[in-house]
């Protein structure tokens, strides 16, 4: 019976041990959180410090490894090292010194035996730290343990007294709700530090705001009238300048003085007096040529005007004499109405044309107009759907030449019959229409031909 007990122990002996093999033999997926990186890697170490070891992290004793260093390796094993800063804390005049991974600043304070009573406040490298807040990754971190001082304030005549923990007198006032302004009188100054029980006297100085023009100065001021409260402000009037309410008036109690900047000025003003345009048909000139009968001339009209300005604003004008130097001419020009047939020989053939005119052309079909998802299926002149041989021009140019025919190299015979929108007013534009199946993209100048026969309705003067 025993030698059968000895048998069994040393069978499990063995599987324990082939076990331990095949664990050992296995590849494990682990993610690792260190020194700010993440790192993932496929390892056959047995436990978490081995795994970071083979990672090349090394490990101080005081770094918090989470799961624990000792414990088997997972595969898909999420491995988080904290690292242990050097905390100093100055607390009740003392220095203290400890290497921790410990991240909630109130456990470091216990460990430490440093008490944190509820108006104490702590301070991380000298900036408040908040209730609850972790304890930063660093390698050294600063604490300080503020303890509440007495302070005694006079304002106005009223005296308080309350606790702070603050590091300056101005940062105790701020947390008790005292704001100072730039003109009130702190004895001592506001930077004087809290180290003990202190007494303090605020004088509050008297909000003002100041107008000048368009802007606007706000300051506080213990002046009584507004001349005192101008020059303290460094607020000089001069001249015709003045104030609302007046220098010798008491500062009223909305603290609002205007000050009115005035300047007075003769201004010898010549005005231009615009020269009429007039038109007149010319039998003797070609269509489209245009030409100068009488030369306009500008008029000139002098005058001496007094103005005065408050605040660089005009409030009043008067005019104490004027004349005209200049009597303004009208010009007279003359257009052609001279309409001549010409030919020329176009994509190899001829055409008849009686005018040529530069123009940018671009392309468009019942379902390219530019209006995104949308289809047009009709044109201005009531011709149908958009086809090869319709051209859209601007509005003013379609009333005044709709209906007439046109040829345009590379595109071919066409009548003037829809209206098109463009992005540039400055640009003779058209737009060559073609369907939806043999559309063919336009982006270039080209020569706009009219061709015969000279319908009775061509205007003499082109659209502007």
């Amino acid at each position: 019976m025993k030698l059968k007990r000895i048998h069994w122990l040393a069978l499990a002996g063995l599987l324990l041990v082939a076990l331990g093999a095949v664990y050992a033999s296995q590849t494990r997926q682990v993610t690792v959180l260190a020194d700010g990186r993440v790192q993932q890697a496929s390892t056959r170490a047995l436990i978490v410090s081995a795994a970071l070891a083979e990672l090349g992290i090394q490990l101080h004793s005081e770094d918090a490894v989470v799961p624990a260093r000792w414990l088997p390796l997972q595969d898909g094993m999420v491995i988080a090292v904290q690292r242990a800063a050097r905390v100093q804390v100055y607390a009740d005049g003392e220095r203290y010194t400890v290497t921790t991974s410990e991240q909630d600043p109130a456990v470091v304070l216990n460990d430490l035996d440093i008490e944190l009573g509820p108006q104490d406040s702590l301070l991380l490298a000298g900036q408040p730290l908040p209730a609850g807040s972790q304890l930063p990754a660093a390698a050294v971190l600063v604490l300080e343990v503020r303890r509440p001082h007495a302070v005694t304030l006079r304002v106005d005549g009223q005296t308080q007294q309350f606790t702070s923990s603050a590091n300056t007198l101005g940062e105790a006032l701020a947390e008790n709700g005292i704001e100072l302004n730039n003109a009130d009188r702190l004895t001592p100054a506001p930077e004087t530090r809290l180290d003990g029980a202190l007494s303090a006297t605020l004088l509050r100085a008297r909000p003002l705001t100041i107008a000048l023009g368009e802007r606007s100065l706000s300051l506080h001021s213990a002046a009584s009238t507004v001349g005192e409260a101008l020059a303290q402000a460094g607020i000089a009037l001069v001249g015709e300048d003045y104030s609302q309410p007046s220098e010798d008036q008491l500062v009223p109690e909305d603290g609002s003085i205007r000050v009115v900047r005035v300047i007075e000025a003769v201004q010898l003003v010549q005005d231009v007096i615009a020269h009429e345009t007039q038109w007149q048909p010319d039998d003797s000139a070609d269509l489209d040529t245009i030409s100068v009968v009488q030369l306009g001339q500008d008029g000139v009209l002098a005058s001496r005007v007094r103005v005065r300005y408050e605040d660089g604003v005009e409030v009043d004008r008067q005019t104490e004499a004027e004349r005209v130097l200049v009597e303004p001419l009208t010009q007279i020009n003359g257009y052609g109405t001279n309409i001549v047939i010409r030919t020329a020989v176009v994509d190899g053939i001829t055409i008849e044309y009686y005018r040529a005119v530069q123009v940018f052309a671009t392309s468009y079909s019942p379902c390219r107009s530019g209006v995104p998802n949308q289809c047009f299926h009709g044109t201005s002149h009531g011709l149908g759907s958009p086809r090869r041989g319709i051209i859209a021009t601007w509005y003013n140019w379609y009333i005044a030449l709709g209906g007439h025919t046109v040829y345009v190299p590379g595109y071919g015979s066409g009548v003037i019959a829809d209206v098109g929108a463009y992005r540039d007013r400055s640009v003779p534009w058209i737009d060559l229409a073609y369907t939806d199946a043999d559309y063919v993209p336009w982006d270039s100048y080209v020569t706009l031909y009219f061709t015969t026969p000279v319908p009775p309705d061509v205007p003499m003067v082109w659209p502007p």
